[in-house]
């Protein structure tokens, strides 16, 4: 199997030859360090070595200067990437009309040369690419955290309108990300943390009303470009997983196995079958502090519990970060266990 055949295999639970792995969230440094870790002359090269399938592509890059809203040059974006922006655009507004008008930027202010020429040069990996479609996130940035968690319960319609118009930008985002890779990915990667290492931020009641309905255009999108959708949440969202499912969500990452009510076994055993995960191997205490042993014998129960009928992309909870050991995180690709 190609690792593009593989991927798609396991998310679609059709027995591929192994479990397929990845890196998401992983920065290039730590990549780079494994890379050398392990004797090789590039991160692509390493990918081989250890049998990785999955590369993440970057997205489209903003090339604008920001956008007029009331005589002021809003941030890059809109705001909507600025979690220090020292006057969100949204802070002041009372009414749906305000929402209506701010304006976000046109796909036209977007370069779309490093995507294409990153999707051209890695033809032998199974592509993720990355829209980030953070609207959780960027509706707190845009309003301010405290003041975007109030008004989900003080005024959830104007709340609605903020993250419907957030979604709005970002479907055009997510249709102009997909016309560049034409087909050549496998699937898109949204982020949006809805859960703490206990709890969730918001109500389940919150989320189904507020967020779902948006996010579930952006899988509409993805369904009709033919490709797979992963939702990325990290924290306690076992009660948000039916909810995924029922919006039409292919994949669910990191699986934050320490967080309440996620542990790898459990979530494989309730859901499986019904979505694909993609990480489940503890980023928070196994994989910094080992031993390794303990590592392989973690790859080998989650691999185990597949069946050898699919569902698992095997990587980390969260992205590998430089508290983790070289040697802690080739013990956890090594493809011999995945076979």
């Amino acid at each position: 199997m190609t690792a593009a055949e593989r991927v798609t295999s396991a998310i679609r639970f059709r027995c591929p030859d192994r479990v397929p792995a990845g890196l998401f969230g992983t920065w290039k440094d730590y990549e780079q360090g494994l890379a050398e870790h392990m004797g090789c002359k590039t991160i692509e090269a390493m990918y081989d070595t250890l049998e990785v399938d999955v590369w993440h592509t970057g997205g489209i890059r903003y090339a604008g200067t920001g956008v007029q809203y009331r005589g002021k040059v809003v941030d890059a974006v809109g705001g909507l990437y600025s979690e220090h922006n020292p006057e969100p655009p949204f802070r002041d507004m009372a009414d749906v009309a305000e929402v209506e008008e701010f304006p976000f930027p046109g796909m036209d202010a977007f370069d779309t040369s490093d995507l294409e020429h990153e999707v051209r040069t890695h033809t032998d990996f199974a592509l993720c690419t990355g829209i980030n479609a953070a609207i959780f996130h960027n509706f707190l940035y845009m309003r301010g955290q405290m003041d975007g968690l109030c008004l989900i319960k003080a005024n959830p319609e104007l709340a609605a309108a903020m993250v419907r118009r957030i979604t709005d930008y970002w479907v055009e985002f997510l249709e102009r990300t997909l016309e560049v890779v034409a087909g050549r990915a496998v699937m898109v990667e949204n982020c949006n943390d809805f859960g703490t290492q206990r709890s969730l931020f918001i109500s389940v009641d919150a989320f189904r009303s507020i967020f779902k309905p948006q996010l579930a255009r952006l899988v509409e999108v993805a369904h009709r470009h033919g490709i797979a959708y992963m939702q990325h949440s990290c924290g306690a969202i076992r009660p948000l997983i039916d909810d995924y499912i029922d919006m039409g969500a292919d994949l669910l990452n990191p699986i934050q196995t320490m967080a309440d009510g996620m542990d790898l076994a459990g979530v494989q055993r309730d859901y499986g079958g019904r979505i694909a995960l993609y990480g489940g191997i503890d980023t928070q205490q196994l994989l910094p502090n080992g031993p390794v042993a303990d590592i392989r014998r973690a790859v080998v129960e989650a691999v185990a519990a597949t069946g050898g009928k699919g569902g698992l992309i095997l990587s980390g909870s969260q992205g590998l970060m430089n508290d983790i050991p070289y040697s802690h995180a080739a013990a956890m690709l090594d493809p011999v266990l995945r076979a």
